[in-house]
């Protein structure tokens, strides 16, 4: 009888020890931090939406389209600027712009016509104004027509390559 309570010892032992090492891997401390969890992910940042681009970068070519049209009486240009130029170039940005604003978005050709008048503006800034005043307006017009306009032809060429919802 002593040997069989001496073996029924060292079996529990053995079976309680590999158990008592699980346990204490599975439970952490209390005070210890758990590292086997990843923290979360920061959530991505929200894609941008190719229709608010088009519809923002649009409004303010006819922003930009509607100071061009008054612009000759707000700076009072001299008799030897060209009012119709801008007037003319004015009317065809704004509303190439609201052509697009109106559901024309994929239309990336429009924004590329605004492009050419953009530069357009920029180079008759140095060949048909005479003033300064109608000179810089110009310049100024004709860049940010073109940035506006590239801007939106290329938020164009992104809503064509999504797919139609």
């Amino acid at each position: 009888m002593a040997t069989h309570g001496r073996t029924r010892t060292r079996s529990r032992a053995r079976t309680r020890a590999p158990y008592d090492r699980r346990a204490a891997e599975v439970r952490p401390r209390a005070d210890e931090p758990i590292y086997d969890v990843p923290p979360p992910a920061a959530p991505p940042p929200p894609a941008p939406n190719w229709r608010d681009d088009v519809l923002s970068l649009s409004g303010l070519n006819v922003l930009a389209g509607i100071w061009l049209i008054i612009s000759p009486w707000v700076l009072n240009y001299g008799p030897g600027d060209p009012k119709w130029n801008n007037v003319v170039f004015g009317a065809i940005i704004a509303l190439l712009a609201l052509a697009k604003i109106g559901g024309a978005l994929r239309a990336t050709w429009l924004s590329a016509v605004n492009a050419v008048i953009g530069v357009w503006l920029f180079v008759a800034a140095f060949t048909i104004d005479s003033s300064w005043t109608a000179g810089w307006n110009d310049i100024i017009l004709g860049v940010i027509v073109f940035l506006l306009a590239l801007g939106s032809a290329s938020a164009s060429e992104r809503g064509a390559a999504a797919p139609v919802a």
